[in-house]
């Protein structure tokens, strides 16, 4: 049998509370360094993962984006923080490459999307001003 388009059958996170409750969840695993794949919610009849949550979270107004940026923020601080620590010597057998793995797989150190993006950008500004300059002055 087929579901009538737009059915809630399936879903799990139906009220405003049990949402804000998983959501909270969700946020202080990351905020507590953990990686996002490895978590779940299995608590009050509930099993979520978190690739139903990343689906929540692209669908549903009730889960504010900015609430998983500041838990990400704070997964990113207390890297940092150790890294720091490593790095004055402040850690007993401090292991330095994998702390560098780890920071590679969090957080995408080796992957400078960012930067590039916005220095392409930056060219492309500069290429199309330069192109119009030269257009103008062939009038």
């Amino acid at each position: 049998m087929v579901a009538v388009l737009g059915n809630q059958n399936a879903k799990k996170l139906k009220s405003i509370e049990i949402k804000q409750k998983v959501y909270k969840d969700y946020c202080d695993h990351i905020a507590q360094g953990w990686p996002r794949k490895a978590w779940y919610y299995e608590k009050d009849g509930l099993s979520v993962c978190y690739k139903t949550m990343e689906n929540y979270l692209k669908v549903d107004p009730d889960f504010p984006p900015s609430q998983k940026t500041i838990a990400e923020a704070k997964a990113l601080r207390k890297y940092i923080e150790w890294g720091r620590a490593m790095m004055l010597g402040q850690v007993e057998k401090s292991q330095p490459v994998l702390f560098q793995i780890l920071m590679r797989n969090m957080f995408g150190w080796d992957k400078d999307k960012e930067s590039k993006t916005e220095s392409k950008g930056m060219f492309n500004d500069w290429y199309n001003k330069e192109i119009n300059k030269n257009k103008k002055k062939k009038k």
